[in-house]
């Protein structure tokens, strides 16, 4: 019918290949040409504008070659631009449309609706169907010929607000409304009559509007999504700025404790030989005080021995005894004062945990030390530190539970910052809950302290639970 074919000829079946050319044209120059078809099309103002060109406007092109030669025009050039435009109007929503809101699967021969549209909100939808109804109601009212631009402005603006993905579906709108209705109720007549839709200063109008839509709204996106980067990149500078000042004030106050208790047992041992050369009567009694600043400094460099070991520690799974690992932990505890009073109890509904051995042993070792040092020591005192696991959620959850001293309010906030001593009994270096803390993150972990003063403390351990696997 728009052909104006009664009757087949050789030359029909020459013209019936040509959209297969066509087709062919378009995918061999977009694979040429496009680098980015492994994935979501038209990601980008550059490989939009690429597949216009080589996706579209040369394949059509072609096909106005097969119009000129082969068609039914007898070699009117006005038509061939005619045909030339109307299939460029055709062409352009309804292949940006598909490409870029569906994915084809060739092994198992499926088409599939995209999932990642996130610039079609549900504000875009609710205002794309009142502009929608807006253009039908236009279309009804107003000849198609001569206000016909109102169309394009209003996808132009409908672009600049809502970007790219909703001005691909309100070009396909104005495209059913504009083009295809009017094929339908005119087709017998289209090359008889010379509807509103088949002037070429109307098409050439609404070609370019529909390419000027869709870039505006290509550029939009694109420049929303700069932004949203340059913001991401932001809170990674700003997070990373945070990181690095939190790490000089850590790196000034380890510099600072440091030097100040290694230097304070070593003066104390130096004074010690110095008062025992002088009294050599007593000298058993300064040896015995040289024992104990010895003792103290070890401590020290073990602690920062963990510390250093802990940051730089990468995570090894392995299947771990929780009550063997605190049996263990408490070996090294036995000459601690007040060691041998105190009861230790075992509450473990799970006992069986696959995480990093270490940096378990570490967190414990320093949560343990701190309920066993700091226990109230008085006669009618009847000191226990109660060890309870279980399942909350996803995580496991270790309790150290202990009647000790407890902790100050106006300590808590600062109990686990490096090198913070929370009691005034404290003899420690202040890094052991700074330790703990470091390595129970590391272990993709939390740790939870609540205390009250006189009463004693608990610390929950929470670890991810992947016990069993």
């Amino acid at each position: 019918m728009i052909w104006g074919v009664s009757n087949f000829t050789p030359r029909m079946a020459l013209l019936s290949t040509h959209e297969a050319v066509v087709a062919l044209a378009s995918w061999f120059l977009c694979t040429l040409f496009l680098k980015d078809t492994d994935g979501p099309r038209f990601q980008n103002t550059r490989s939009f504008m690429f597949f216009v060109f080589f996706g579209i406007l040369i394949p059509v092109s072609v096909n106005s070659i097969y119009v000129y030669h082969y068609g039914f025009v007898k070699g009117d050039l006005d038509k061939v631009a005619l045909y030339w435009l109307s299939d460029f109007i055709t062409v352009l929503p309804a292949a940006i449309a598909l490409l870029y809101f569906f994915e084809f699967n060739p092994g198992r021969m499926s088409i599939k609706l995209r999932k990642d549209l996130n610039g079609l909100t549900k504000k875009s939808l609710f205002e794309l169907g009142l502009v929608s109804i807006a253009f039908i109601m236009l279309s009804l009212l107003f000849p198609f010929d001569k206000y016909w631009f109102i169309y394009g402005i209003g996808a132009t603006l409908f672009a600049l607000r809502w970007g790219f993905e909703a001005s691909i579906i309100l070009n396909v709108i104005i495209f059913l409304l504009s083009y295809l209705l009017p094929l339908f109720d005119f087709a017998s007549s289209l090359l008889i009559t010379q509807g509103s839709t088949q002037f070429a200063n109307v098409h050439l109008g609404m070609s370019t509007m529909m390419f000027l839509s869709l870039l505006v709204g290509r550029v939009v996106s694109d420049l929303e999504y700069a932004e949203e980067n340059l913001k991401s990149e932001k809170a990674k500078v700003e997070s990373t700025y945070s990181e690095l000042k939190q790490t000089n004030e850590e790196l000034d106050r380890f510099v600072y404790s440091v030097s100040h208790d290694l230097s304070a047992p070593l003066k104390s041992i130096k004074g010690l030989v110095t008062i025992s050369k002088m009294e050599p009567h007593l000298a058993e009694q300064y040896i015995d005080k040289i024992d104990k600043s010895v003792d103290r400094l070890e401590n020290f460099i073990n602690e920062v021995l963990d510390y250093s070991r802990t940051n730089r520690k990468q995570l090894v799974y392995e299947k771990l005894e929780l009550k063997n690992i605190i049996e263990e932990i408490n070996t090294k505890f036995e000459f601690l004062d007040n060691y041998n009073r105190i009861n230790f109890q075992y509450d473990l509904e799970i006992n069986e945990l696959r995480t990093d051995h270490f940096l378990l042993k570490v967190a414990l070792s320093n949560i343990l030390s701190n309920a066993i040092k700091y226990q109230k020591k008085l006669s009618d005192q009847t000191p226990y530190v109660k060890i309870r696991s279980y399942q909350q959620n996803n995580f496991a959850v270790i309790d150290i539970i202990d009647n000790g001293e407890g902790i100050r309010e106006e300590y808590k906030s600062k109990l686990f910052n490096m090198f913070y001593r929370g009691t005034a009994s404290s003899s420690g270096s202040g890094l052991g809950l700074y330790i703990a803390k470091e390595a129970i993150q590391k272990m993709d972990g939390k740790i939870i302290m609540n205390s009250t003063w006189g009463e004693g403390s608990v610390f929950s351990i929470q670890l991810p639970h992947v016990s069993g696997r």
